[in-house]
């Protein structure tokens, strides 16, 4: 197994605790808007000392960084849904449909856009990964969400901006941006789009609606889950850009469902059956298929 593989797999399992974070949100009333511009605030400030301390060579192309600034933006407004998706319905039904559609659209983008082509073996190992969330639908998981239908609506929407960042992100790594830099302006991006979904959603209450918001405990669990998921990107991205095809390295991303769901399990004592204990060990098995 290459080394964009390992990169990848320690990206997944951060993303995966990371993306508990948004359930601590949902649990806790943690204003969405607020909590993810802390989070990019955050990120910028570790991204930027990061950059500090590496040094990477510098990039060329206005439309690059264009691109990585726009995929941040992006990423921020399926954010600040996943925060609102979680108020409707449970984790254990959001992240399985989430990581169905996301990663499906992900290797459509790369068959389209990036000529990707996979052997059989990976074949195998997509499909797995893109079966094993269907494990975790059942009928009787609808008479414990509290509105199925907008938490499906905002499923769709989160799914088609997370595999367009992703798009955005491989291309501008493609182009021989440095994964250093690519999450400096990713996160940059993030705070960005935050301030302007805030201000287009409160206009003149905008700073009053910050301060009122800004509690010790969201600015700790906003910290927390920013340092993990900018992390989890720095690996990503160095997958993208040693050897992991998009489809393959979203595909992968895609199996931290099963950390998400064992925390609320655990955690929220969130509903669980034997389909569910199923999906996390063949969650293991795509990974076998997929490195």
């Amino acid at each position: 197994m290459q080394l964009w593989f390992w990169a990848a797999v320690a990206g997944m399992v951060l993303a995966g605790v990371s993306n508990f974070g948004f359930k601590i949100a949902a649990k806790k009333g943690f204003d969405a808007e607020v909590f993810n511009l802390y989070a990019g605030i955050v990120s910028v400030l570790f991204a930027t000392i990061c950059l500090l301390i590496v040094r990477p060579d510098e990039i060329n192309g206005l439309v690059v960084i264009f691109v990585t600034i726009s995929s941040g933006i992006v990423a921020t407004t399926g954010g600040i849904m996943k925060v609102y998706a979680l108020r409707h319905i449970d984790t254990t039904i959001f992240f399985p449909l989430f990581k169905l559609a996301s990663p499906l659209l992900a290797v459509l983008a790369g068959i389209l856009f990036f000529n990707e082509s996979f052997t059989t073996v990976e074949w195998i190992g997509i499909l797995l990964g893109l079966f094993i969330p269907l494990l975790l639908l059942n009928r009787s998981e609808q008479t414990r969400q509290q509105n199925l239908v907008a938490g499906l609506l905002f499923v769709l929407l989160i799914s088609i901006s997370s595999a367009a960042a992703a798009a955005m992100n491989k291309y501008a790594i493609d182009t021989g941006m440095s994964h250093w830099v690519a999450l400096w302006y990713t996160v940059f991006g993030i705070v960005v789009g935050t301030l302007c979904i805030i201000f287009g959603k409160l206009r003149f209450v905008t700073w009053s609606h910050i301060r009122l918001h800004s509690t010790a405990l969201l600015i700790k669990q906003a910290t927390l889950r920013s340092i993990l998921i900018s992390t989890s990107t720095l690996f990503i991205f160095y997958a993208y850009g040693h050897g992991g095809e998009l489809g393959i390295v979203q595909t992968i991303h895609s199996l931290y469902i099963i950390i998400p769901i064992v925390l609320s399990v655990l955690i929220y004592q969130e509903h669980i059956n034997w389909n569910k204990a199923m999906a996390v060990v063949l969650s293991i098995v795509a990974l076998g298929f997929l490195g």
